[in-house]
């Protein structure tokens, strides 16, 4: 596994990095080029925490008790950086633990350098 600092959200993140590899296969250069360009790629995670509050009001407006989401690492924390095993196209997943859903969390998934959907990490594992 490697580390990776990254801006997450306006914050300094080291992240490791999960490739999907079974024993004896080699990252792939897809996988790699993948976890560097999401990396310079700050404004587009940053555009993507308007999806990631929108996502959680959508499930737990209630728990939160408001309609906007003022500090939204109160709810979602990245944990690790998920590369799967894709060629032809970079794809990331920011995975991250959910205080409404501790079992499966939330993954926060981008295809060559632009946000593509958010839900469980089980869509993207």
């Amino acid at each position: 596994m490697n580390k990776q600092n990254i801006r997450i959200w306006g914050r300094e993140f080291q992240m490791d990095v999960q490739f999907d590899c079974y024993t004896g296969e080699e990252v792939l250069e897809s996988q790699r080029e993948a976890a560097a360009a999401l990396a310079a790629s700050e404004s587009v995670i940053e555009a993507a925490l308007e999806q990631v509050k929108a996502y959680c009001l959508s499930l737990h407006r209630e728990e939160i008790g408001a309609d906007k989401i003022e500090n939204i690492f109160k709810y979602v924390a990245p944990k690790y950086l998920y590369v799967p095993r894709t060629e032809g196209k970079h794809v990331i997943a920011i995975m991250c633990n959910y205080k409404f859903d501790q079992e499966h969390g939330i993954a926060v998934v981008f295809e060559d350098e632009r946000f593509a959907r958010i839900g469980k990490q089980e869509m993207i594992l």
